[in-house]
């Protein structure tokens, strides 16, 4: 039971697939636009995003300009959207790969058309109308004046008006209802205005599961994509995870009581005698720092619970398998996952850490390997790859 990887994410394109066809059903006529932002929360953007073009997805959100790129050099074909802002150095490679972006003031839109007109491309814009959550996008009075500078620019078109919903909990917040209100007034007014509207968008994976409506045009479904969901929201029904996380054993040795483990001595043995094991994945690799100093991180070897003992490191952490008969060096550990008949989830280890589950899983480091369950969807012809 040995593994040719130090630390490794398993990452099961089949669940993702099924969590997408799930979503796209609760979405009804609305299509479905997967947010691959941070990585794809960590799964593997690359592979993600080739496996909703097989799905037939017909576009995809991300964070920013680099994570656009990466999927365009990786040849992904699908209509890319830059959901957060852009600078003035990014904009060439994006009109000369048709990657969408978001605008959030009048400002912003002259300068896009400027830059636009001046590489002799057109530029497709998503409008972000501010109704809450006070980062980016135009205030609702504002929209309709910065609709009319879009449209008085000849390099740019408007093709989406979005918004962003700052509860976790969706519809169960009444914060939730006043956003989307605001929201269908200011597509109310620039469709009355304009005589025609862009695709309107709002929903993220809590609006979605929490039962939005009207859901718009497209719902922009992420972390629930990889069968997680905000906390406070319990699991979705019929969302499988994607993700698991695993490393193994790569030291054994009995040490006696009183001997501590780990930086500072925040744990010392108190038996005669325990076994130890040190692990080959620490705080570098994603493993939560707080999990160690909480006490309660576990993990399973040989489908059995483990205390995490000691502080993590930034390389290595250590376990307790005194209770664990036979435990050997290459012994594989479930940090995330299901072993025998147990399961740890990233809900419960960010339960652990004090954190989100979004946290856990964004945050695994480069050299945790992902290592694809089923075989990755080809390229279209004639592009070339990286690795995923």
């Amino acid at each position: 039971m040995d593994s040719q990887h130090r630390a490794w994410a398993e990452i099961s394109l089949g669940a993702f697939r099924r969590n997408l066809q799930r979503t796209q059903s609760l979405a009804g006529g609305a299509a479905v636009w997967p947010v691959l932002k941070a990585n794809a929360y960590g799964h593997g953007a690359v592979a993600i995003a080739r496996a909703c073009a097989a799905e037939g997805v017909a576009r995809l959100g991300v964070g920013d300009s680099a994570e656009a790129m990466q999927l365009r050099y990786s040849g992904v074909k699908l209509p890319l959207l830059v959901l957060g802002t852009v600078i003035d150095a990014e904009v060439p490679n994006l009109l000369e790969h048709q990657v969408e972006v978001g605008v959030h003031s009048e400002s912003r839109v002259r300068k896009l058309g400027s830059l636009a007109r001046a590489y002799g491309k057109k530029l497709g814009v998503h409008l972000k109308v501010d109704t809450g959550m006070g980062r980016l996008g135009v205030r609702p009075e504002a929209v309709l004046r910065v609709a009319h500078a879009i449209a008085a620019e000849p390099a740019l078109q408007l093709r989406g008006l979005m918004t962003h919903f700052a509860s976790s909990l969706g519809t169960r917040s009444s914060f939730t209802d006043g956003q989307h209100a605001l929201f269908l007034a200011a597509a109310a007014e620039l469709h009355q205005a304009l005589g025609a509207r862009p695709l309107l968008h709002c929903s993220n994976s809590a609006a979605l599961f929490t039962g939005l409506h009207p859901i718009g045009d497209a719902v922009r479904p992420g972390i629930s994509l990889f069968g997680i969901m905000p906390e406070n929201l319990g699991g979705a029904v019929g969302l499988e995870p994607v993700l698991s996380l695993r490393t193994q054993i790569v030291f054994i040795k009995d040490i006696p009581a009183g001997t501590p483990v780990g930086y500072e001595s925040r744990w010392v043995s108190h038996l005669a005698k325990t076994r130890i094991a040190t692990l080959a994945i620490g705080y570098n690799d994603g493993l939560p720092y707080r999990v160690g100093l909480s006490g309660n991180g576990q993990v399973l070897v040989r489908g059995q619970r483990c205390p995490l003992i000691g502080t993590i490191s930034m390389d290595y952490c250590s376990i307790d398998i005194t209770h664990v008969e036979h435990a050997a060096v290459g012994d594989i550990v479930t940090l995330i996952g299901k072993d025998g008949r147990d399961s740890i989830s990233a809900c419960d280890v960010a339960r652990v850490a004090g954190t989100i589950p979004y946290e856990i899983t964004c945050r695994l480091g480069a050299r945790v390997k992902r290592c694809y369950l089923e075989e990755i969807p080809a390229l279209e012809a004639g592009a070339h790859s990286i690795t995923p």
